[in-house]
Formats: structure tokens, sequence, C-alpha cells
């Protein structure tokens, strides 16, 4: 007689049982590799923040503060906080803000000379190079649609000012200003500590209701390579 069911004996796994559960394990499997796939890739694609990579900020007396990146140094009253989602290896962008509200903005490109859009200023700030490593500051400027003869066409155009070259927007009513080297021109050609070259452009906005020259003018001043 053949051997059948014995009574609350337990029956081996069926067929289907070994299924699912191959089947639960798989899916487990892809997951896994899933999220760590995920970490992996959202590594690879962080922003390349090259400059910004070790920025410090060093209190100092008369009430500066000391804001440093890898590449160059600059003492400012109040608050400059890095944007590191703008930021790269060659744009540095820092915001300065009155109770959470933007007022200043100032932009270093490194190594490049950025597209006329981005530089065309209605005002510049003149500056020597010193010993190649740092800057020092005269004033701002007028609006330099001053420098466009009585009924000429208003469109941007090279000119310049007390010795230092700029882009001139002339009809721009917004406190932008950019830096240019008195004899030269706004790439200001620099060397690091090293002895390497390198090259800037800087640019400063200010959009507050009442905009002043006090801090371009601090931050131009105390500019310097590292």
């Amino acid at each position: 007689m053949a051997r059948g069911y014995i009574y609350r004996r337990p029956v081996k796994r069926s067929h289907y049982s070994n299924f699912r559960r191959n089947l639960v394990i798989f899916f487990a499997a892809v997951i896994a590799l899933g999220v760590i796939a995920y970490f992996i890739l959202s590594g690879l694609h962080q922003p390349n923040l090259g400059a910004t990579s070790s920025v410090t900020n060093t209190q100092v007396t008369g009430n500066l503060t000391t804001f440093t990146n890898d590449y160059f140094q600059f003492q400012d009253t109040g608050t400059w906080v890095l944007d590191k989602k703008d930021s790269s290896a060659s744009r540095v962008v820092y915001h300065k803000f009155l109770k959470n509200v933007l007022e200043n903005e100032l932009i270093v490109y490194i190594n490049q000379t950025p597209i006329p859009l981005y530089i065309e200023t209605p005002r510049v700030l003149p500056v020597h190079i010193i010993n190649d490593n740092r800057l020092s500051a005269n004033s701002v400027s007028n609006p330099c649609v001053s420098q466009y003869a009585k009924g000429e066409l208003h469109k941007v155009k090279e000119v310049t000012i007390s010795g230092a070259l700029m882009l001139c927007d002339p009809d721009s009513t917004d406190y932008f200003v950019i830096l240019s080297e008195i004899g030269g021109d706004y790439t200001l050609n620099m060397k690091r500590s090293s002895g390497k070259p390198i090259s800037f452009v800087i640019t400063y906005k200010d959009v507050g209701l009442n905009p002043q020259p006090d801090s371009i003018l601090s931050i131009a001043s105390t500019f310097k390579t590292r």
C-alpha cells in the first residue's frame, strides 16, 4: 500500500511557497540595489564647488569679519553668506542680508572673463594691484552715462573713468559696480601665495533702499589672494 498523508505530520513546503519566497527575496534585492545606486549617483552629481570648498569666517578688530576661501579673502562689516548653489570653481557668489532681506551681492569670477551681459555696469571702482597679491581702492565713480555726448545713442560701450576701463551700461539705475585696474581693465591679473598666476573679475551690486559704497570699498581695500 502506498504511503499517504499522516494526520498532524508537517507537509513539505510546496513549489508555490518556494516561488513566493524567492520572489520576495528578489524584490528586496532590487530595492536594495536601487537605494545603493541612488546614493552613488547623487554623490557623482554633487556640484563642483572647487574654490569654495574650505570657507571660513574669522572675527577681527574694528567690527570687521574676514571672509576666506581657497583663492582669496576680504573683510567687511556684517555677514556675507556664500551661495553654494550658484558658486563653482570659476565663480564665487556671496550675499549679504539685512534682517533676512537681500541687500548686497558680490560675484568673483576666477580665471575667466564672463560674457558682456554680466559685466555691463553703470559704475566702476578703480583699483591698484599691490605686489601682485592685493588691491588698493579709490572711490566708486558716478554713473557712466556722463561719458556720452549729448544726443549720443545710449548703447553699451567701453569707456575709461579715472584710468580704469569698463563696459558702460548708461541706462541702468542699479547700484552695480565693477572693479577695474587703473591703467588696465576689469580683468585683475594677480598671483597666489604660491606665485601661481590667477585672474579675477569682480562685480558688486547693492539692491537696498539706500545704496552706499561702504561695503565694496571695504572689500576692495582688503581683497587679497591666497
